[in-house]
């Protein structure tokens, strides 16, 4: 080796031992004994019952606590994550873990070098959001959302200039306030901010404010109280805006321009307001994946400038006053996912373009609630994507086929009742997608009862009112999954002992009906909502409804029911409604359903 080499090998080797050194000193770093002692002093004013800050002991590096983190270099408190994981499993198998709650101790003032705090979803029992959390003047993020604080958010947070995200979002109603925001005018470094539900309803200078603070990427105003937007929300000023959502508030009037022109955004949310007119200019959100304008009072055309926002994912324009067709632009948003549309005044005997199946990954598409009529074109059951179809309550007509249910094989929710179609499936079919909610009604299905129905293993939400079906009801249809159940306004006939032998059928008992029905179990049971009436059905009323405890509505109205009401009826504590009128019952009416009353 020359000289050279050597000498470059050394340097080389030196690094090395040093770069080792330094890193097996970082390794090493622990927490500062004054640190230790502000945590076990915040843990001291805390309850704990799920015992979530059971590591916190002084014979452990507090650098290695549950929801600590440390510098590696310095070994200061850098982040505190205590959020309750709401929805985790805990070690004793208890589905949640329970909330900390208590008083938050001064002496979190003295983690100095504190970046990241988050309390979230805990459960502070209305104390207000500590003042002194504005002395931590090192955080950059701070969550206190739905942590059940109550009161002013203090001024003294407006000290945090290094905060990039602010998420104080409180729980229903607003239970938090601010009447003046301009402290946020001190955070000239955030860029994440959630008042989500926060009471700003006297803080009439919120858009002078967040005028100031150039770098806000997301703004989440829902439920804040608002009223009014104003020219203050400056279109040059937002160059970084992404992300905004100003839904259920008070808002009214047009688009204002200042809106229209914040071309970068990639969400949107507006709903639950009270905007009108037109949607002229909302081709310059080019960037927009997520558009939310439902419950709002537009009564204009769908513009066939929709096309433009070619980068949406989900379009909500739901309950407005939309009238006229859907424009067959619609199509052109390729990589559009969610398309709802629901309760406007959207008329056309062409309901649906017919170029609508170029709209490959459309999965949540609801017309439903308007006016449409005529037949659905080929293309519409081209969309093999779509797993939410809601066209209910429309004036549709024609037939569908075996092959077009079949296109559309990952279909779990599907609502098209109050149209007038026809259904025409071969006696053996059976369909390629499991329903687990099914509205029929008004379709014309009968006579028979539909059989491929048996075929369903989720179904737990079965319409089939005004179907014209002719028939009795199969012992397979009140299975275990069933929870709502409406065959109104059939000719459905035969003995209510067949009822009774149906509702137990099921659970494959023998014997006797008198048997099984005091065998069944109850806790196997989900049917709350039974609606059989406006039918031909016969007999006594059967006495098994204590099987059934979770029913909240029977209507038995409107059919040839005969002989005493039975007192099971009368034992089911959630039932808000019974319809017995228009049948031939005879007998007291039993003395438990008086005292339940």
């Amino acid at each position: 080796m020359t000289m050279g080499g050597s000498t470059h090998f050394s340097v080389f080797l030196l690094v090395a031992i040093i770069l080792l050194c330094s890193s097996s000193k970082t390794v090493n770093a622990t927490c500062y004994a004054s640190e230790k002692q502000a945590l076990m002093d915040f843990k001291k004013d805390l309850k704990d019952p799920s015992g979530r800050l059971s590591s916190w002991i002084h014979d452990i590096d507090c650098c290695k606590w549950e929801g600590v983190v440390c510098s590696n270099r310095s070994g200061r408190v850098i982040q505190l994550h205590l959020q309750c994981p709401v929805g985790e499993i805990d070690d004793f198998g208890n589905e949640e873990i329970s909330p900390l709650s208590g008083k938050i101790s001064h002496s979190l003032q003295n983690l100095t070098h504190l970046r990241y705090l988050d309390l979230s979803l805990n459960n502070f029992s209305g104390i207000p959001i500590p003042s002194f959390f504005g002395s931590l003047r090192s955080l950059r993020y701070l969550n206190l959302s739905g942590a059940g604080f109550q009161g002013m958010v203090p001024y003294q947070l407006g000290n945090l200039s290094s905060l990039r995200t602010l998420s104080i979002s409180a729980w229903q109603p607003p239970t938090l306030r601010v009447d003046n925001l301009q402290w946020l005018a001190g955070l000239s470094n955030l860029e994440h901010l959630d008042m989500s539900r926060v009471n700003l309803s006297l803080a009439s200078n919120w858009q002078e404010v967040i005028n100031t603070i150039p770098s806000l990427v997301e703004i989440h105003f829902p439920s804040c109280q608002l009223d009014l937007i104003s020219h203050h929300l400056g279109r040059n000023t937002f160059t970084s805006l992404q992300h905004l959502d100003l839904s259920f508030n008070h808002l009214n009037g047009s688009l204002p321009d200042e809106l229209i022109h914040l071309n970068n955004l990639i969400s949107l949310n507006l709903g639950w307001n009270h905007f009108e007119g037109s949607l002229d200019g909302i081709w310059n959100w080019s960037s927009l994946t997520s558009l939310d304008l439902s419950y709002n009072n537009f009564t204009t055309f769908l513009p066939s400038q929709l096309s433009t926002l070619t980068a949406l994912i989900s379009l909500d324009l739901a309950t407005n006053h939309f009238r006229g067709s859907i424009p067959s632009s619609i199509a052109n948003i390729s990589k559009l996912q969610h398309l709802d549309l629901y309760d406007n005044n959207l008329s056309s005997s062409l309901p649906i373009p017919s170029n609508l199946g170029k709209l490959s990954s459309l999965e949540h598409w609801d017309v439903s609630n308007n006016k449409l009529t005529g037949t659905l074109p080929e293309s519409f059951w081209q969309l093999s994507k779509l797993e939410d179809l809601r066209i209910h309550n429309n004036s549709m007509e024609g037939i569908v086929s075996e092959s077009h249910l079949d296109n559309l094989s990952v279909l779990w929710y599907f609502d098209a009742s109050g149209n007038s179609l026809t259904l025409k499936v071969s006696a053996s079919w059976t369909p390629r997608a499991q329903f687990e909610v099914l509205r029929l009604g008004s379709w014309k299905l009968g006579p028979q009862f539909p059989t491929w129905i048996r075929s369903q293993k989720i179904l737990s939400d079965l319409n089939l009112s005004f179907t014209g079906i002719s028939d009795t009801i199969p012992p397979w249809i009140f299975n275990s999954s069933l929870g709502y159940i409406d065959f109104s306004h059939n000719q459905l006939h035969g003995k209510s002992s067949n009822i009774s032998e149906n509702l137990i059928s099921n659970y494959l008992f023998s014997g006797g009906i008198s048997h099984a029905l005091y065998e069944v179990k109850n806790e196997n049971q989900v049917l709350w909502y039974l609606d059989l009436g406006e039918n031909s059905l016969s007999g006594e009323i059967p006495d098994c409804w204590m099987n059934y405890p979770h029913l909240e509505r029977i209507d038995l109205n409107s059919n040839n029911f005969t002989g005493s009401i039975p007192r099971s009826l009368f034992l089911l504590e959630d039932l808000d409604y019974l319809g017995l009128g228009n049948n031939s019952l005879t007998g007291p009416i039993p003395f438990d359903f008086v005292k339940h009353e």
